[in-house]
């Protein structure tokens, strides 16, 4: 990744003594002009998608990963055609057709071969040679999708994971991420909800064996109830399963992430620059809180739950940002999970107190105390 990154710079120095950091790099990225309206190969735009998203960047990681996507369509197309053209016939191995993928081989390089065996009638040769091709391209599409979900586009990310769907069916982590999905954003749509039946199933038919199954299997089993109760939110939600709040839409109560879900986002690089950016975010939300910016403090923390959902700080932030937007009865269900842990929200106050805020830290402790009576010994002084 770094090495095409340094090729997009055109670096003439010699080589530093140590590679740079992804921090270092982004930035001398950052400083590049007009390097996002460049024309760049697939892998370039590829790895400068990753590198972004590694460092928390998603807007800028979108605009790449889209561009890389974007330019894989004639090899996409030209697939779709000569696989309708090649029917059931025997694929030969891409090593066969001189189309193995090898480290330094290109996305541009196998499309020419393939529209060479295209020109030659040999069809079933093009799809072995484009599937070699097209493979890269399967498994970024699943990030752009990604990285529109955690920009709060749920609309576009289910139309990149239908995409990757179309062009390859047996692409599993687009079916088990589109499901997850389509039944946290659209799960009061009944007819929605069997279509996330359907792509749960096929899931655990085609990788039986994934480490996912069981979660599939029990989010299998809460779409089955969301469909017999006529939606999600006539659904009972209990504390366990709240672990996030989903992106919301306009004029839409956002309906629960549950924790199992998130795992559809846990296949992202995690750098030492992205756990500091969590970080950051966490301490920007919490900023936000205590200057009563709460719609500004749960979009930082919707951007951390995906990938770190059991922290109980960030869990803390979240439940009072929903009690602040009046979120009911959701607020409170995210509030009862957070103060499992009383002393992440006791450092909630502590946080908002040093920042300025000392009655909102002395209405998250009074609320604690009165929601948990065995945490009073810990209040003592604050309140």
């Amino acid at each position: 990744m770094i090495a095409l990154a340094l090729l997009v710079l055109a670096q003439a120095a010699p080589p530093p003594t140590r590679p740079p950091s992804a921090d270092e790099l982004v930035k001398k990225l950052d400083a590049t002009a007009g390097l996002k309206e460049k024309d760049k190969p697939f892998e370039i735009a590829a790895s400068l998608g990753r590198l972004y998203f590694g460092q928390g960047r998603y807007r800028d990681a979108q605009t790449f990963f889209k561009q890389a996507v974007d330019g894989a369509d004639d090899a996409r197309m030209l697939y779709l055609a000569q696989k309708k053209l090649a029917g059931t016939k025997p694929l030969p191995g891409a090593a066969d057709v001189g189309c193995m993928p090898t480290p330094d081989a290109t996305l541009v390089g196998l499309h020419d071969k393939a529209k060479a065996l295209t020109a030659a009638k040999n069809a079933p040769g093009a799809v072995a040679c484009l599937k070699a091709a097209l493979a890269p391209v399967a498994e970024l599409e699943v990030l752009l999708g990604h990285t529109q979900f955690l920009l709060h586009d749920a609309g576009a990310a289910l139309f990149t994971y239908t995409r990757a769907i179309d062009t390859f069916e047996s692409n599993a982590d687009a079916r088990y991420a589109r499901a997850a999905l389509t039944l946290d954003s659209f799960g009061d749509d009944v007819a929605a909800l069997n279509r996330a039946k359907a792509d749960f199933e096929r899931f655990l038919a085609d990788v039986p064996t994934s480490p996912r199954a069981p979660t599939a299997k029990r989010l299998l089993e809460r779409t089955n109830a969301a469909i017999a109760a006529g939606g999600l939110s006539k659904l009972t939600i209990t504390p366990e399963q709240v672990a996030a709040i989903a992106p919301a839409t306009p004029n839409v109560q956002p309906p629960v992430l549950s924790k199992e879900t998130m795992e559809a986002f846990q296949n992202a690089p995690r750098t030492p620059e992205m756990e500091q950016n969590f970080k950051k975010l966490i301490s920007d939300a919490e900023e936000h809180l205590a200057r009563g910016r709460f719609q500004d403090a749960l979009n930082a923390y919707k951007q951390v739950m995906p990938y770190q959902p059991e922290n109980a700080r960030l869990r803390a932030g979240m439940a009072w940002t929903m009690i602040k937007l009046n979120r009911q009865p959701m607020a409170d269900n995210v509030w009862r999970v957070a103060t499992q842990n009383p002393d992440a929200v006791i450092e909630l106050g502590d946080s908002l107190k040093a920042k300025g805020d000392g009655e909102g830290a002395r209405a998250v402790w009074q609320r604690l105390k009165d929601s948990v009576p065995s945490a009073a010994s810990r209040l003592e002084g604050k309140l």
